[in-house]
C-alpha cells in the first residue's frame, strides 16, 4: 500500500530588496528592465519570473531555473509555485540570452 505523506510546511527563502526600493511596471520595457538589473549579465541562461499585485507592483522575482549556455528548461509548476506563495495576482516570465544573439532563436 503506498503511504501518503501530509505536507507540513512550505519554506520560501526572502531576501529583502533595497529600501526604498519600489519596481512598477507600466509597460513592456519596465519589465525588460527589471529583468536585466536581475539576470543580464548572467553567463548562462536563466528563467526568471516576476510575481505582480493587482496594482502592478512587483511583489517578489524569482530565479526559476538556471539552465546551460544556451537552454533553459522550465516546468510550469515551479513558475505557479513562486506566484502562488506570494499572492501574484499576475506574472511575468523572461529569460535572457547570455550569447546577445535574440535572432539565433527566431531563425
Amino acid at each position: 500500500m503506498e503511504t501518503i505523506l501530509e505536507i507540513v510546511r512550505i519554506e520560501q527563502v526572502i531576501r529583502e530588496a533595497e529600501e526604498g526600493v519600489n519596481y512598477i511596471i507600466r509597460s513592456p520595457e519596465d519589465g525588460a528592465k527589471i529583468t536585466s538589473r536581475f539576470i543580464g549579465r548572467d553567463d548562462r541562461e536563466v528563467f526568471f519570473v516576476m510575481c505582480l499585485n493587482t496594482r502592478n507592483n512587483v511583489v517578489a522575482v524569482h530565479r526559476c531555473h538556471v539552465g546551460s549556455l544556451n537552454a533553459s528548461l522550465v516546468h510550469p509548476r515551479e513558475v505557479f509555485k513562486s506566484a502562488i506563495l506570494n499572492n501574484a495576482a499576475s506574472v511575468i516570465v523572461a529569460h535572457q540570452h547570455p550569447s546577445d544573439d535574440i535572432l539565433n532563436i527566431v531563425s
